[in-house]
């Protein structure tokens, strides 16, 4: 991923300029961008972040709750104006956010339990798409926890087929959609298929 938007980066550049760019990525380095937050946390504060799974260090509430049908929704409140909404809509209870723990970023981490729980209780009344509603009409972003079986009815995924060694398969379509183009993939090798071609591909370069 950061090789791909290195290379754009630098054929922007190139046609801007004229002169074009050696590029270097490694997988420690793309790695390591992801921990910049906790990085940075731990130098700020001399504590290490402990592990929250889907909830967020800093950030509260976010993270998956259980609903009533057993689907987990996560949701993320990013400002004061989406937790405004989100009690206002989700919650119906806007006074909340006067109360103590409640009223800023700051204080629902400190007080993470009792925002978490009373989140949960809300999302623990409902149904999937009860949640799903009162979510929208809140205008909170959010996103439902799939296991492997909803991932493969998920009205969004897309495949495409790809011959194999006696049948066929509908598998993932790669991510880049093209416009005008299909992306058409060639058929899986059998074991040893190409064998003889690729030792005599490294006996020409020998």
């Amino acid at each position: 991923m950061y090789a791909y938007a290195g290379v754009l980066e630098a054929l922007i550049e190139r046609q801007q300029t004229g002169k074009g760019k050696g590029i270097k990525v490694s997988l420690f380095d793309a790695v390591a961008d992801w921990m910049n937050v906790p990085l940075l946390y731990f130098e700020g504060t001399g504590k290490t972040p402990q592990r929250v799974g889907l909830a967020h260090p800093s950030i509260c509430p976010y993270g998956a709750f259980a609903t009533k049908d057993g689907a987990l929704v996560l949701i993320s409140i990013q400002n004061e104006r989406e937790w405004a909404s989100f009690c206002a809509s989700f919650l119906q209870d806007a006074a909340i956010t006067l109360s103590p723990g409640f009223e800023s970023n700051n204080a629902r981490v400190a007080n993470r339990p009792t925002v978490d729980a009373r989140v949960g209780e809300t999302f623990a009344a409902l149904t999937r798409d009860e949640a799903a509603a009162r979510l929208r009409k809140a205008n909170t972003a959010y996103g439902f926890v799939n296991d492997l079986a909803a991932l493969g009815h998920h009205p969004a995924l897309r495949r495409t087929p790809v011959e194999i060694p006696g049948g066929r398969a509908e598998i993932v379509a790669p991510p880049v959609i093209r416009s005008g183009e299909a992306w058409p993939l060639g058929p899986v090798p059998a074991i040893g298929q190409h064998s003889e071609k690729i030792r005599a591909e490294f006996a020409r370069q020998a």
